[in-house]
């Protein structure tokens, strides 16, 4: 009978030790993916402020790289392809790269958004900017 109590106790000793060690590590994770939406989206708003300022066309392009990182860390954290933050930056994410010129002529706005998701990566009103950033360039 004492066989059978250490036995059941050693292995709910060890089950306790698997499920602590594998929610650690998936705290980790989500902290690192958070870290890395803070620092991309910050790095992307810094390079595209320097591009409003002095129109250096590799500003711009690490910008926009640094706005891909962001949406790959956050589609990682978010509900999947189909989270409509996530549409809407990849909306604007194409604009980025296919139609330049245009989103260049709207760099305010874009800084102006991305500083909302500066202060934090999942900013509802960061987001709302960048729908209406999208629509202004649809109508034109």
């Amino acid at each position: 009978m004492k066989k059978k109590v250490l036995f059941m106790a050693a292995i709910i000793v060890m089950l306790s030790v698997v499920c602590v060690f594998l929610f650690r590590d998936n705290t980790l994770k989500n902290d690192n993916l958070e870290a890395m939406c803070k620092s991309s989206v910050t790095a992307a708003l810094d390079h595209f402020r320097e591009y409003g300022e002095n129109g250096n066309e590799s500003d711009y392009m690490a910008g926009v790289a640094e706005f891909r990182t962001y949406m790959t860390s956050y589609l990682c954290m978010a509900d999947g392809e189909s989270d409509t933050d996530y549409v809407w930056c990849n909306i604007l994410y194409g604009d980025m790269i296919l139609d330049p010129e245009n989103v260049k002529e709207h760099i305010s706005e874009l800084v102006d958004a991305l500083g909302y998701l500066a202060e934090d990566y999942d900013h509802p009103n960061g987001f709302n900017r960048i729908n209406e950033l999208n629509n202004r360039l649809r109508a034109e």
